[in-house]
């Protein structure tokens, strides 16, 4: 594998995942979250939020091989499911619901008047690091190949290298959330996850497209021979 191609795969890696992830669409989320912390705590969370999400995308997406295998599942059902998956989080964006249900909402508030650690539960899982992501990045896992060679190698360096850049704009946002809030406005977050909602949508439906027709050309070479 080449520089460019490598470079390919990070940019096509972080594509996929930060709509899914979504940084700045869970800046309110945090501000609420954290809400009777102080400035120090809130910036502390930020960092470990960060963190806790990339450990939990790496250790999926080395593990994920592995559980292709044991549920016998081929790389052209990963690809449309993958694509689904994005499809389904457009959707969402564009149609701005909430990412937490309102009992949900209530027990995120009285974490925070008791001034608990909400790094890993709700920010980590099942916000930031959650199904979808999970399943995006088990896409991504099946993507890199299975055989241990150096361009399969190459590959999970580069799905690495893309998750670590998520995690560091994942902890600029968060660590800026108030500035986000001032700037955009909760109106401003939800128009813009709209607008971007929508070329998700597209990259959802070219996933779709792709993972389709690698399983009608498998399936043409099964009947061929």
């Amino acid at each position: 594998m080449n520089i460019p191609n490598f470079t390919e795969f990070v940019l096509g890696s972080f594509v996929a995942l930060f709509p899914i992830v979504d940084p700045i669409g869970n800046v309110p989320t945090f501000l609420v979250l954290t809400s009777a912390n102080s400035p120090k705590e809130r910036h502390q969370f930020a960092s470990k939020t960060a963190q806790y999400t990339v450990l939990v995308l790496s250790l999926f997406l080395l593990i994920g091989g592995g559980i292709l295998r044991f549920f016998g599942i081929s790389l052209e059902v990963v690809r449309i499911a993958g694509g689904i998956v994005v499809f389904h989080t457009a959707w969402q964006m564009m149609s701005a619901r909430p990412r937490l249900t309102p009992t949900e909402n209530q027990a995120a508030a009285e974490k925070s008047a008791q001034h608990e650690d909400i790094s890993f539960m709700p920010m980590t899982v099942p916000l930031l690091a959650g199904p979808s992501a999970l399943a995006v990045t088990l896409g991504l896992s099946a993507q890199a190949g299975r055989t241990l060679s150096v361009p399969t190698v190459l590959n999970f360096l580069a799905v690495l290298l893309a998750i670590f850049l998520l995690g560091l704009l994942i902890y600029l946002c968060l660590r800026a959330s108030n500035w986000f809030l001032i700037w955009l406005g909760e109106t401003g977050i939800k128009a813009s996850s709209r607008i971007l909602g929508f070329f998700i949508m597209a990259v959802g439906v070219q996933l779709i497209l792709n993972g389709i027709g690698d399983w009608l050309r498998h399936l043409q070479i099964i009947t061929n021979s």
